[in-house]
């Protein structure tokens, strides 16, 4: 294994650190979102895929993901381009083709990926938001924290939870003197309008 690293170029190294890493949080991500664990579907930093107390490059995906922005720079779809990168420069440097070639086809396939798999989950969203689910069904439940949630009531953020036994993306305010950051537990108090939810720490 070290004799094999050490015979490899440093240009195809680089790729291996995005490929091993992006996958692992990938295989990762992946499993918590089909066993929905936590309620949670994404390992998050702070979406907008999440480091640090408030980097929302997500913007706001709205509210039980109905009716929203497409979600393009979410930590889900970082890892996703940052995989797909590594491992199809890999092959393609493997495949004799040029470091220039390789960096450029690499990238393209990464944003075509991460483009698509974006639009699945846009278009999930938008037919769970046209399903009958009752929002109110949300109050009493208890979900994970996925973009921080403003102090009182000054903006929106994201909470991830089981409402009518599917995990969803809610949209919520909090009367908290606090902000709320990722990661934390808060149960749904009441409903705010139709795609907001107020919610308190648990």
């Amino acid at each position: 294994m070290t004799e094999w690293w050490s015979n490899i170029s440093v240009f195809e190294k680089v790729f291996w650190y995005f490929a091993i890493p992006f996958s692992t949080l990938f295989t990762i991500q992946t499993i918590l979102t089909f066993v929905g664990m936590g309620g949670d579907g994404d390992i998050d930093i702070d979406d907008g895929s999440s480091i640090g107390d408030n980097m929302d490059f997500d913007g706001d995906d709205s509210g039980l993901e109905a009716g929203g922005t497409f979600p393009i720079f979410t930590i889900r779809n970082f890892i996703i381009f940052f995989t797909v990168f590594g491992w199809t420069g890999i092959a393609l440097l493997n495949s004799g083709v040029s470091n220039t070639v390789t960096v450029i086809l690499s990238v393209l396939l990464g944003l075509v990926v991460m483009f698509i798999v974006a639009g699945i989950f846009y278009f999930m969203s938008h037919m769970t938001g046209s399903g009958n689910i009752n929002i109110r069904n949300a109050i009493g439940n208890i979900g994970e924290v996925y973009l921080t949630i403003p102090p009182k009531r000054t903006g929106t953020g994201k909470v991830q939870m089981k409402i009518q036994g599917a995990i969803r993306e809610i949209n919520v305010m909090t009367d908290d003197n606090k902000k709320i950051p990722t990661g934390e537990s808060v149960r749904v108090v009441n409903v705010i309008n139709d795609s907001v939810l107020l919610v308190e720490r648990v």
